[in-house]
């Protein structure tokens, strides 16, 4: 495997893991509450439909080009499930990487609430 495809592995990791706790982004700026479901949509598009992910065709691509074979099936078939977790466990990760999601974008919304319903500081008068 090249440095480049090496590179777009640490990505796709990235990626799935900013899906599953990206959401908390939104307690540091809220314009994430936009993007971070967007990222979450493409990937579950991606699983649901069983579409081709674009960081695995990359490095599929820039391991065929370095003369070596690209692996076959997905990013996650070929890294996590038989080498990490056990063959037939996609359907059990599939739902706690979705429960992550949701229990992370719950968390937010409650944070949000909480400091939303917190009494504003008067700013003290000066020189009054």
């Amino acid at each position: 495997m090249t440095v480049a495809a090496a590179g777009v592995v640490l990505v796709h990791v990235a990626y799935l893991v900013f899906q599953m706790l990206g959401a908390l982004l939104v307690l540091r700026h809220r314009r994430w509450l936009w993007i971070h479901p967007l990222a979450v949509a493409w990937g579950v598009g991606i699983v649901a439909f069983q579409g081709g992910c674009p960081l695995t065709r990359a490095e599929k691509f820039l391991v065929a080009r370095s003369g070596g074979t690209p692996y076959e099936g997905s990013f996650l078939d070929h890294y996590v499930f038989g080498v990490l977790l056990p063959e037939g466990t996609q359907p059990l990760v599939y739902g706690l990487h979705l429960l992550v999601i949701l229990a992370t974008y719950g968390f937010v919304l409650s944070r949000l609430r909480t400091t939303s319903d917190s009494p504003v500081a008067t700013p003290p008068r000066l020189g009054v």
